[in-house]
């Protein structure tokens, strides 16, 4: 069937370009507003002996977590030597089951942490110019400071998850702490958009067995990022100055754009200060011009429930001009959002593509032809 679609799908490559607004996940219920008196202290680590962090600590059970000692520093020392069966991705690498790859080939998983800040409204404006959606890694203390851009960010298509209260390396808090860390973040975010959270990432990428122990307990999956060299350094400047920032990003995007690579990446990005969202407006377009498709977490990993309550990302309609180009067969099935890219949209696997519906296999055959892609 491929194969005699193949012509008619190459020629409408260019119109697929126009699908690239992510669609909004929808809240379940209308947000309140958030009263700072209600939460702990910004930027500090909350107390556990609180009444509401004792009333969450009933509802988790911990029993059985790992007896992993606690690092010391922010961030903290690597351990010499490793300790036995820790996975300790900050020093050894080790990743576990934590999520580093974007599942779909050809695709930047794009992402900002530290946020909100004064300056994520002029990223959210360029973002919503160029069409591109990301996945916003909230502090929960900024979350609390400002709202609103919290709300916009949801209003204009884009994905929240979890960066914790304080900044604080979670390998060196107690699980308890881990626990007060990510529930008020959570809480925060509820209250002001109605979603509660399901990825999260930890800061400094700081995280071993003990830690995810406890965040699978609160039911939240940790992104980490693909690697130094998708590492952006833009929280290094003004120390590294700008150009070679860009330089050793523009070389890491040559290597992927010209490798065979079978799945996408992660970036570390931050919407911390008009220098980093300054160096993002001039990243985004370096991807776009080698045609890597750019896009969200729950699109990278093709989810279509990003959150654990209160919030949806269904497909999004094609323009009639495309959907009715080609007749393909109808297929029923539960679908994910879509991506914004250069030229044109990626397939995402065999297991995805049996997810998707007759508007999302056009898309996922159209972007396989184009890319070059052999296809039985």
């Amino acid at each position: 069937m491929v194969k005699l679609l193949s012509s008619s799908i190459t020629a409408l490559a260019m119109t697929i370009a126009v699908i690239q607004a992510q669609t909004v996940p929808s809240p379940a219920s209308a947000p309140g507003t958030i009263n700072p008196k209600d939460y702990p202290a910004a930027n500090q680590v909350p107390p556990v002996n609180s009444p509401q962090v004792q009333q969450w600590l009933k509802e988790i059970d911990l029993t059985g977590a790992p007896n992993i000692p606690l690092h010391k520093g922010d961030p903290p020392n690597c351990p010499n030597p490793p300790i036995k069966d820790e996975c300790y991705w900050t020093c050894d690498g080790c990743h576990a089951d934590d999520i580093v790859d974007c599942g779909r080939p050809n695709t930047w998983g794009l992402t900002f942490d530290d946020g909100p800040s004064t300056d994520t409204p002029v990223l959210l404006d360029y973002l919503k110019k160029t069409k591109v959606a990301a996945t916003f890694f909230l502090i929960g203390s900024n979350v609390v400071s400002y709202p609103d851009i919290v709300k916009r960010e949801v209003a204009e298509g884009h994905h929240l998850a979890s960066h914790t209260w304080s900044h604080h390396a979670l390998t060196t808090l107690t699980n308890e702490q881990i626990v007060a860390e990510m529930k008020w973040t959570e809480k925060a975010v509820l209250d002001a958009t109605g979603l509660r959270l399901k990825y999260m990432r930890p800061p400094y990428g700081d995280i071993n067995n003990r830690v995810r122990f406890v965040l699978k307990k609160l039911g939240y999956i940790p992104v980490d990022w693909t690697g130094d060299e998708f590492d952006t350094n833009d929280w290094q400047m003004p120390t590294m100055a700008e150009s070679k920032v860009l330089s050793i990003f523009t070389k890491s995007l040559d290597v992927y754009a010209a490798s065979n690579r079978t799945s996408g990446f992660y970036c570390l990005e931050h919407d911390l200060n008009s220098m980093t969202v300054g160096l993002a407006q001039k990243l985004i377009p370096l991807g776009l011009a080698r045609n890597i498709t750019i896009a969200s977490v729950p699109v990278c990993e093709s989810d279509a429930q990003p959150y654990q309550s209160g919030g949806t990302a269904p497909m999004p309609t094609l323009p009639a001009s495309v959907s009715a180009s080609v007749a393909v067969p109808t297929k029923t099935g539960s679908s994910a959002p879509s991506a914004t890219t250069g030229s044109s949209n990626k397939p995402s696997g065999a297991e995805s593509s049996r997810l998707l519906d007759t508007r999302s296999m056009f898309v996922a055959a159209a972007g396989a032809v184009v890319a070059g892609l052999v296809l039985a």
